[in-house]
């Protein structure tokens, strides 16, 4: 045979053994799970995909669900709380037959600011009844299985923020031991609030503290609260459609003036909805 054609023939013969190799590669990744971030802030979400058969998640001793997906994979939300330890740690995914994969994350330190709020007496002295905080209690735990929220989310409001999830918040200059769980944005009395994703509305009533405020439970983990509205527009046990409208802004409950609070929750953990949706602050002239 010449020269020439021998050439031709091994380099056909390479083609097809990368050609081999990468059909093997593909099935041996799609029986991976992959966690995005893989470096994620206190406060932030990790988004767990794997095969059909993994179900579950777990960090240290807290254990999130994975569910069924359109796409035939199992698809699940992981919370850090602001409260977690930073450091490298490996989330253990688990199925019911036994099988697990370790996948490797870094929780990085993150350095909330302090912010103080000056509150009249009669603010200050407002306080949750047990009935509202068991009402909350209940609304974190419950979780369904049949995923209604999409991404991308959709701000509540246009409104700049005016104070950023995390922050240690002093009251008349007195540190309170909290963390502002959600984040605030800068709203006109009666604008329309609306809804970040589909869901059902978990509750709408007047609470003592949050004033007037929405609950819903977009599924699969994701729930979502507004509050201090001037009144509500919908009732518990409603569907809500993505932006759709829940009531007006206004400065009812524990309150300084007309703005949205609100609330994103993982699985019950408060999370950064900034990590969902791009927020943009308020200048410090405004």
């Amino acid at each position: 045979m010449p020269v020439r054609a021998i050439a031709r023939c091994k380099h056909v013969h390479v083609i097809v053994v990368f050609t081999l190799a990468a059909g093997f590669a593909a099935p041996a990744r799609a029986q991976k799970c992959t966690v995005t971030p893989t470096q994620v802030k206190l406060g932030e979400t990790l988004r767990i995909s794997c095969p059909a058969k993994f179900n579950s998640a777990k960090l240290n001793e807290r254990i999130a669900r994975l569910y069924p997906q359109s796409d035939g994979r199992s698809f699940g939300l992981f919370p850090i709380s602001v409260k977690d330890k930073p450091g490298s740690f490996a989330l253990i995914i688990s199925s019911e037959d036994g099988a697990a994969q370790n996948l490797p994350i870094v929780i990085r330190k993150t350095v909330f600011p302090s912010q103080n709020v000056k509150l009249a007496p009669e603010i200050e002295g407002l306080h949750s009844t047990p009935e509202e905080m068991a009402l909350l209690t209940s609304f974190r735990e419950a979780i369904s299985d049949t995923r209604l929220w999409h991404d991308p989310l959709a701000a509540p409001v246009s409104g700049c923020m005016t104070s950023p999830f995390g922050v240690k918040r002093l009251h008349n200059g007195k540190p309170t031991g909290e963390y502002h769980g959600g984040v605030d944005q800068r709203t006109p009395d009666g604008e329309p609030i609306r809804a970040v994703a589909a869901g059902t509305i978990t509750f709408a009533k007047q609470f003592n503290v949050l004033g007037n405020a929405v609950g819903i439970d977009h599924d699969q983990g994701l729930e979502s609260t507004y509050l201090h509205m001037s009144r509500l527009a919908v009732a518990p046990g409603e569907s809500v459609p993505h932006s759709g409208i829940l009531g007006y802004a206004g400065s009812t409950g524990r309150s300084t003036g007309p703005h949205l609070h609100w609330v994103l929750y993982v699985n019950g953990v408060n999370v950064n909805p900034a990590q969902w949706i791009k927020l943009q602050p308020c200048s410090k002239t405004r």
